[in-house]
């Protein structure tokens, strides 16, 4: 694709305005017009900090709260002593060390910094500095009252300041990253104002940061909506806090409320869909916009600012979306689109992908009625005010219009197929998530990461990695740059012959000739049935069909076409036959493949990123990527069974 031909579909696939909005910054950033929007010497205040009481919507000290975290001490205690001794979880995930050094002159602006911090993924300089792991803090502090826990807060806080001047590199570069800064202190705020250890000054020196962090935010504004994501939202609600802490004092802070609210309502309705759907085509975004909308929730109750019913009726929706998603045995999703690790309100679970605590608050503040019935993932909505109760039954029904999904006893086959109106994540369509008493069977590889060093550069993106067809080794969209996919795929669901089949194609291959069509069935509560048939619309060479499938990392046996996965108490065998459509021939497979952690061990497929599954940024692990490849120009059929049973013998012991 030539440079006319990218822009030709940019503009008509991303838009005019975005497009516009973009280019204004990227001539703004290189033309050094930001030095001077953003300077390090920073932003006046039009107060005196001492006078200003920072007043937050949310009460951590509700005894229906403090009785949930003391249920959890153990745990709590243990976790923020972990941070006590400097030690934190990036991402949710493994334990690393806590500090706020990023190796670049404090004196460097932040418009002059790339993706990479001497060779490092800025993500990971970022990570520590949204303060997230303050949660742990505040509740041991709720529990115990011991200001160690204040103590450190109000040392790591100095110590990031001095570190991180006004307008530095790199943690000032992402004006959301300022805005998720703000929101993680007040938290905390609100929890150490009660200790000893908090001071009048300490309370300056927040007043001032949080000036300084909202101030950043208006210039870039229109790089956030440019990409029209969870970016223009978490900077819309820095905004309305900031301006309901200072607009007593400060008619630039009244101003930031007004923008900061109608910029919300506006993205909400922009960014999801009627049906739910979040714009992003990520389960972690789609949180992660619930969990912004829930605080935004907050101080518009706060501030008595009605939120218009059309925004309340899209938030509904996404509610139900997530429901309709949501494992209930495990309380994760399937790992769908990006994934970059966030998790704004670590509360109400230990395990990074578990969903019920944000779903059970966002089901109280946008659908009246609870989604869950009451347990430990009722701290979020606890913490944010909202109203709790045991003896209320949980009424909402997990139905979305947007997901598409079977159920056969304690087993899920979950279909994807979507018409994009914004930017799509991954080359996704059709892609078969597959769940069996909570173990994710058939899986989304996830994301890993966006900036290392190749081939790990956002490579789950690909059609390559997901369970569903390719044609000769391309994707069903054009990936334009590392985010930005154009020719979008397009899925359409078609009519089933009765409501347990799914059947749904997609048009990502119409430049190679190909349209690919998926059924799915559970034949019985133990037999799956997946049919994908490659329709040739014209004449054409020849062409290589691969069918793939992401498992679970259990013991394997591959015999022919037919491989078996055994756990200690299960078993799946999956069998394929594939066959030609016009006479019902059977069709050899040219290769038959097996890929573990970037290793072949059957076959002759060599791909490093396949075999790879990824919970959270940053973090991978091995699974198994099974394919099936032939080689044809004539309609194709290939069928996937999965046949599930249980280890009698291990089920007994």
């Amino acid at each position: 694709m030539n440079k006319l031909q990218k822009l030709w579909y940019s503009c008509k696939e991303i838009g005019i305005p975005q497009m516009v909005d973009y280019a204004s910054y990227i001539v703004q950033k290189k033309s050094g017009r930001l030095i001077k929007k953003t300077p390090l010497s920073g932003f006046p205040l039009d107060f005196d900090p001492h006078e200003i009481e920072l007043k937050v919507p949310f009460d951590p000290f509700n005894p229906k709260l403090l009785e949930l975290i003391e249920k959890d001490r153990e745990r709590v205690l243990l976790a923020a002593d972990e941070v006590l001794s400097a030690c934190y979880h990036p991402f949710g995930g493994e334990k690393a060390p806590l500090n706020f050094a990023t190796g670049i002159d404090p004196t460097t602006h932040w418009s002059s910094v790339g993706d990479q911090i001497n060779g490092l993924d800025i993500k990971w300089l970022w990570e520590p500095a949204r303060f997230s792991w303050v949660y742990d803090l505040a509740k041991a502090w709720l529990i115990t009252k011991d200001d160690r826990y204040s103590i450190f807060f109000w040392q790591k806080f100095t110590e990031y300041t001095k570190l991180n001047p006004i307008n530095s590199a790199p943690n000032w570069t992402s004006a959301q990253e300022a805005a998720m800064r703000i929101i993680a202190w007040l938290m905390a705020y609100q929890v150490f104002k009660e200790s000893p250890a908090t001071s009048a000054d300490h309370t300056s020196q927040l007043v001032t940061a949080i000036w300084q962090h909202a101030a950043r935010i208006p210039p870039t504004l229109g790089y956030a909506r440019s990409q029209n994501n969870n970016h223009l939202l978490s900077e819309a609600l820095g905004l309305v806090i900031a301006g309901s802490l200072f607009s007593d004092k400060s008619p630039l802070a009244r101003n930031w409320l007004k923008l900061g609210v109608k910029t919300f309502n506006q993205a909400i309705l922009k960014q999801v869909d009627k049906d739910g759907t979040y714009s992003q085509h990520s389960a972690n975004y789609h949180r992660l916009m619930l969990q912004l909308a829930l605080i935004y929730h907050g101080y518009a109750k706060h501030l008595k600012i009605e939120i218009p019913l059309i925004v309340k009726d899209r938030l509904d929706a996404a509610v139900r979306w997530l429901a309709a998603q949501l494992d209930p045995l495990s309380g994760r999703l399937p790992n769908l689109g990006h994934n970059d690790g966030s998790l704004l309100l670590p509360l109400g679970s230990a395990e990074y992908r578990d969903y019920r605590p944000t779903l059970q608050a966002a089901s109280l503040a946008f659908s009246g009625q609870p989604s869950l019935p009451s347990g430990a993932w009722d701290e979020l909505a606890l913490w944010l005010g909202l109203p709790v109760s045991p003896q209320v039954q949980f009424t909402l029904s997990p139905a979305s219009t947007a997901v598409h999904a079977l159920h056969s006893e304690n087993k899920t086959a979950s279909l994807r197929g979507v018409t994009f109106h914004g930017r799509p994540a991954h080359a996704d369509q059709l892609h078969l998530d597959l769940w069996w008493d909570g173990l994710n069977i058939a899986q989304d590889a996830g994301t890993y990461a966006y900036n290392n060093t190749p081939p790990w550069q956002n490579p789950f993106s690909s059609t390559l990695v997901h369970n569903t067809i390719s044609i000769d080794g391309q994707n069903q969209m054009l990936k334009a740059s590392k985010f930005l996919w154009l020719r979008h795929a397009q899925a359409k669901w078609q009519t089933a012959p009765s409501n347990d089949i799914l059947m749904a194609c997609h048009d990502g291959y119409r430049q190679m000739g190909a349209i690919h069509q998926r059924i799915v069935t559970f034949v019985n509560p133990n037999q799956l049935e997946v049919i994908d048939q490659i329709h040739f619309i014209r004449k054409t060479d020849a062409k290589h069909i691969t069918l793939h499938w992401l498992l679970a990392d259990w013991q394997w046996q591959l015999d022919g076409y037919l491989f078996t996965l055994n756990s200690v108490e299960r078993k799946i065998k999956i069998s394929f036959n594939a066959t030609a459509l016009n006479d019902g021939a059977s069709t050899s497979p040219l290769d038959v493949s097996l890929i573990r952690a970037g290793v072949t061990l059957a076959g002759n497929r060599q791909e490093p990123i396949l075999g790879w599954a990824s919970d959270t940024y940053g973090e991978k692990h091995p699974a198994l990527s099974l394919s099936i490849q032939t080689r044809t120009n004539n309609d194709l059929q290939i069928v996937t069974h999965f046949e599930f049973s249980t280890n009698v013998s291990a089920a007994q012991g």
